[in-house]
């Protein structure tokens, strides 16, 4: 089954002859028309007949024990189709696959599960858990059945901050006996020298808050059982539904070939934070088996914002850095405690990513990383863009900047001598991964030029600046530099259920990575249908693949239909994420191109009955070298229409770029982090700090970016920009926070704030291209840039803004609330 979208564009006048390349050009996305004009369908517009509704009883406590759960009143209400509990669950159905980690026991590491239903057992462990199912004819019946349910707690003591819940006081899972659920300290060289060597040593504390994706689309699902054949068709908007839909088949207790998981061509976004939407897609589907009957359910805003499971990183730091008089970086100690909520999911592989740009941009050998991951009564992380590479980029820019003043050398000039410079690439990081290509010196230098300009009658002219001061507003700015990881592979993401001894000895064979995997055929009037394996969140796949095989097949793009598999017809795959999907896409577009035109020959070599060295391929037709006699694409789906062996439907496998090469192979045998490509940059964004309000305004943000080739420019603008806008809502604006009681304070969007056109700044942009001798058209990974470096830039701006007030480190927590720039600017005065 594959879910088709036709790939139209408006404005294809030339021909293929008349123009060198689709690719590199900032031509518009072909998903753009069916969104703009309406004709887009969400899960939310799904509604199959016969469809009933379901609706959920949460917690409302942090930690309880159930002691009652009265459904009765709810089973009289005539509109009740159905109530289930946990209890109901057991008997046909198993616990949700939870991808725990490990617990450390003396000095060996014992992987422990952690049983989690999709409805708490016994006890809730977070505000919104939820704890009965109820179904009804539609969403509003079964809230008002959902409200007769009573449901009797014995409310416990809960822990709701991470550094307290690593004292074990209230253990959030009493069967594993602490809260802390993995702990790992890694050295890369000789970390200890070099502290002891180095003529200075400079700590930091730093905190990032949680924060999240806060999609326009909240999660959905429509489940359908088939008593006939015993499966289930689930329709959702779940992120990487190749990858994930383990937790739903697993669940269920069916073998994968028995749930088909299909996702449409169109999602409200997600930033990773849909991956987690397993427990609605179980719960409809075991309804749905229950009743006979499609069951559908939208979460809505609050329940998404209060037990949603898709907040992001919480982490705080303590950072030091060895430096000597000179300004060389020597060494660098990481140790940040990582608050997971209530069940270990992805957070686990996100304190692992931050090894792929563990340095950053700089040249430092000697390396300490070490973290204690810890459970806590909060709704769970999961992924979110970035990956947990953006608060380590903030934390190592601000221990740098500390650094630069504790030797008295300008912050600016401090990164310059200590980047790592083209005659280096590519550079093996300590933690083993590489960086592929580019010129960072040369990039610093532009962002420079850029701010110097504006030093000399623009926003940061000194007289300028002077006035706004005499108002109690403080502009400043600082370059930071910026390192997007691309194109994750999943081998080292279960590094922590490992035998981490025995990676050591590991062998370069043992490592399986999962290729993307593209599929095209040939349609009888001569287009071309292409058939995706990985779900979109709006990256613009069907038009990057459009404009690679339009220009590999040479037809135009609008000859070239994309659609997407679901999980049945898809083999497993990684998926859109990690700034993977134009190196991969980009890679198996080409590896398909070239099979469909080797079949193209072979096939019309065969029909003239001539070798396969008498034909050539050329501007979408077949022609026979020894005469004029030439087949088009429609002639040879023709031809083909009748083999058993259809030669004109092809398929291809693009291998995980690391995998090629012998520079990945010591990080892939010990399962740390591996990315091939290294997009960076340089920001500067010109801030100005109210010290009477403590508000923070973004005059303008510069910023100098380096993708590599650039497949669709437009594109690539479109994520940076969407990226640097999440980034300021996140270093200004957003954050999850909660009472010591575990009761969350941002549950409308009132208290969680998002930015705006009020916050968003006017973005000046430049590209520099450099590209990736790793992947097969150069390009670099592009989708999570802007919020990885964006907060850490705002952050060095802000303190770079008030440090003629003295005060140490303003921007110390992310976000950069009002409130705590205030306490800081009053504590300089006293």
């Amino acid at each position: 089954m594959s879910r088709s979208q036709p790939t139209e564009t408006d404005a294809e006048t030339e021909s293929v002859s008349e123009t060198q390349s689709f690719t590199g050009q900032g031509l518009p996305r072909v998903e753009d028309h069916r969104i703009l004009t309406g004709e887009a369908e969400y899960i939310h517009d799904v509604t199959p007949e016969n469809c009933l509704h379901m609706a959920l009883v949460r917690s409302m406590h942090a930690h309880a024990e159930i002691v009652d759960i009265d459904t009765s009143e709810a089973e009289d209400h005539p509109g009740c189709e159905l109530v289930l509990t946990a209890e109901d669950l057991k008997a046909d159905y198993h616990p949700m696959p939870t991808g725990v980690g490990r617990i450390e026991i003396g000095a060996t590491g014992e992987a422990v599960e952690l049983p989690e239903w999709s409805l708490a057992d016994e006890k809730v462990r977070f505000v919104g858990e939820p704890v009965v199912l109820v179904v009804a004819a539609d969403r509003y019946a079964a809230e008002d059945v959902a409200d007769l349910v009573n449901v009797e707690y014995d409310t416990l003591d809960a822990v709701a901050d991470g550094m307290s819940a690593r004292e074990d006081e209230v253990v959030v899972h009493e069967s594993i006996g602490t809260n802390v659920v993995d702990h790992e300290h890694i050295e890369f060289g000789d970390p200890e020298t070099a502290f002891e060597d180095a003529d200075h040593v400079v700590s930091g504390e730093y905190s990032w808050g949680r924060i999240s994706g806060v999609p326009l689309e909240t999660a959905g699902v429509v489940a359908t059982y088939d008593a006939d054949s015993d499966s289930f068709d689930i329709d959702c908007n779940i992120q990487l539904h190749t990858l994930v839909d383990d937790t739903i088949y697993e669940t269920l207790g069916y073998d994968a070939d028995d749930v088909r998981v299909n996702v449409p061509p169109d999602v409200g976004g997600s930033y990773g934070t849909k991956i987690a939407i397993h427990r609605y897609c179980c719960l409809a589907a075991m309804a749905s088996q229950q009743l006979d009957r499609p069951i559908k359910f939208v979460e809505d805003r609050i329940e998404n914002l209060q037990g949603g499971d898709m907040h992001c990183s919480e982490r705080e730091y303590e950072i030091r850095m060895a430096v000597d008089d000179d300004g060389t970086m020597r060494g660098l100690d990481v140790w940040f405690v990582d608050d997971f909520g209530a069940f270990p999911r992805y957070p686990i592989n996100q304190v692992l990513k931050p090894l792929s740009v563990v340095t950053n941009s700089y040249e430092i050998d000697d390396v300490s990383y070490e973290y204690d991951l810890v459970l806590s009564n909060k709704t769970s992380q999961t992924a979110y863009r970035g990956f947990g590479v953006d608060p380590h980029i903030y934390a190592l820019e601000m221990i740098v900047d500390e650094a630069a003043r504790e030797i008295g050398i300008d912050p600016t000039e401090f990164r310059r001598r200590n980047l790592i410079t083209p005659d280096q690439m590519p550079y093996t990081l300590p933690s083993k991964n590489l960086y592929d290509s580019g010129d960072y010196p040369a990039t610093l230098d532009r962002i420079q030029e850029i701010i110097d300009d504006e030093r000399d009658g623009g926003l940061l002219d000194p007289e300028v600046v002077e006035a706004k001061r005499e108002e109690g507003k403080y502009r400043g700015v600082q370059s930071s530099v910026i390192i997007e990881p691309g194109v994750s592979g999943s081998d080292w993401t279960d590094r922590q259920r490992s035998n981490r001894e025995a990676l050591e000895n590991r062998s370069r064979e043992e490592v399986d990575e999962l290729p993307e995997h593209l599929r095209a055929e040939l349609r009888e009037d001569g287009t071309v249908r292409a058939y995706l394996a990985t779900d979109s969140s709006g990256q613009g796949h069907q038009t990057l693949v459009s404009q690679l095989l339009a220009d590999e097949l040479a037809i135009l793009p609008s000859e070239i239909e994309v659609d997407y598999l679901d999980s049945v017809d898809a083999p497993t795959e990684y998926g859109s994420a990690a700034s993977r999907m134009a190196v991969m896409l980009s890679g198996a577009t080409v590896g398909v191109a070239e099979r469909l035109i080797e079949n193209a020959e072979e096939l019309a070599a065969d029909h003239w009955d001539v070798s396969s060295d008498d034909v050539r391929y050329r501007d979408g037709a077949v022609e026979r070298l020894d005469s004029d006699d030439s087949f088009s694409l429609a002639d040879l789906a023709d031809i083909d229409a009748d083999r058993d062996e259809r030669l004109t439907r092809v398929s291809y496998n693009y291998d995980h770029p690391a995998t090629e090469h012998e520079e990945f192979d010591d990080a892939l045998r010990q399962k740390f982090p591996v990315y091939p490509t290294a997009a960076f940059g340089a920001n500067a964004p010109i801030v100005e700090v109210d010290v009477k309000t403590g508000e923070v305004d973004i005059l303008k943000f510069y910023t100098v970016r380096d993708c590599g080739t650039m497949l669709n420019p437009m594109i690539v603008e479109g994520q940076a920009h969407g990226g640097i806008a999440q980034g300021v809502g996140a270093a200004l604006l957003e954050e999850f926070g909660y009472e010591d009681d575990g009761q969350p304070q941002a549950i409308t969007l009132f208290d969680y704030l998002l930015p705006s056109i009020e916050n968003v700044p006017e973005i000046e942009m430049e590209h520099t291209v450099t590209p990736s001798p790793y992947t097969e058209t150069g390009a670099k990974g592009v989708g999570e840039g802007g919020m990885i470096d964006a907060p850490a830039s705002i952050a060095t701006s802000i303190n770079a803004a008030l440090e003629p007030l003295g005060i140490d480190e303003p921007a110390d927590r992310i976000p950069v609330a009002p409130d705590h720039l205030l306490k800081k600017v009053r504590d300089a005065d006293q």
